[in-house]
């Protein structure tokens, strides 16, 4: 399966052009998209197309400079709609306009809409889940109306309305709603490796280290991953079913890097977000399989691997704990 990575950037105000804040009183008018003269970029389109509080937004979170030009992206960007935001405003009473929105909030939420190359309407792939410039992921549906879900348990379909408007630096599909990442109630301190550490998961780091994938995991290439981690005796369990293997170390460097990284996938992806029988594209490039029935996950030469706990947060992405070695 072709793995699509999305990264969602927005849209910012270009020279000269003033719009007034996002009031919950006014009155929005869904913009009326039409094509894209080739010399814009994604800010001049987004003004051009009227869409205008998603401007006012990329203003207030001082990301407008990262969509404008020619030398910046290319990105590939969901952009929500002037009603779209004041539903959004809606949902808070503190809410009168878009500058009340917290800075940190509204920058992780713009960057939420926005992949990271230019991925078209026919590049992407029903069911994947892509990877936003937020380090969080959601899942594009394309089986009938095209949808976002943000979190598969809640059952989020938000409606595409509109694809493949070009710019110069990427693309803009048009959204019916503003997307909001599920969150941690709790900010992360540690990295991936760090809380592999902490939590007591030593053969992971031993093979880790092993396999010379430690600085992958932590935090310095500023990606972010889910990973699946098998517990200390699910390692052991796997030594034993080769007699040549007494410890990790012997275990063929090429073998040992390929089984971790089957382990792994690009992108913050939450408990909540998998659906039965949902895909995901590993690093290896090996497809897992999730059986939410029970709560599980197959692939390779793996069948019915379960899946004890979930959501351990990290400042790079999510751990998941799983109680055998996948294997691809």
């Amino acid at each position: 399966m072709k793995k699509v990575i999305l990264n969602i950037s927005f849209f910012l105000l270009a020279g000269g052009l003033i719009v007034s804040s996002c009031k919950k009183e006014d009155e929005e008018e869904t913009p009326i998209v039409t094509p894209a003269v080739d010399q814009d970029d994604i800010i001049d389109v987004a003004i051009a197309q009227g869409f205008d509080s998603l401007a006012v937004a990329l203003t207030e979170a001082n990301l407008v400079s990262t969509f404008q030009g020619d030398d910046s992206g290319p990105f590939t960007v969901f952009a929500p709609t002037n009603a779209a935001f004041t539903n959004l405003i809606n949902t808070n009473p503190a809410w009168n306009r878009i500058s009340d929105i917290d800075n940190a909030l509204l920058t992780g939420v713009l960057k939420y809409h926005v992949l990271d190359g230019k991925v078209t309407s026919d590049l992407i792939v029903d069911g994947d889940f892509v990877n936003t410039l937020s380090g969080y992921t959601f899942k594009i549906n394309t089986t009938g109306t095209v949808t976002i879900d943000v979190n598969a348990t809640t059952g989020t379909g938000i409606n595409v309305t509109a694809v493949d408007v070009d710019a110069s630096n990427g693309v803009i599909h048009v959204i019916d709603q503003v997307l909001i990442p599920s969150i941690p109630t709790t900010i992360p301190t540690q990295t991936i490796a760090q809380l592999a550490v902490a939590a007591g998961l030593d053969s992971l780091v031993v093979a880790l280290s092993e396999a010379n994938l430690v600085t992958t995991f932590d935090g310095t290439n500023g990606n972010f991953y889910t990973v699946f981690a098998p517990t200390n005796t699910a390692f052991v369990n796997v030594l034993a079913t080769n007699p040549a293997w007494n410890r990790i170390s012997d275990i063929d460097n090429a073998i040992l890097t390929a089984v971790l990284t089957f382990h792994v996938a690009n992108g913050t992806i939450q408990a909540g977000q998998l659906s039965d029988g949902q895909t995901i594209n590993t690093l290896e490039s090996t497809d897992l399989t999730f059986n939410a029935s029970g709560t599980t996950l197959t692939g390779g030469s793996s069948t019915a691997v379960g899946i004890s706990n979930v959501d351990n947060y990290a400042t790079n992405g999510v751990v998941h704990v799983i109680n055998e070695v996948l294997l691809p």
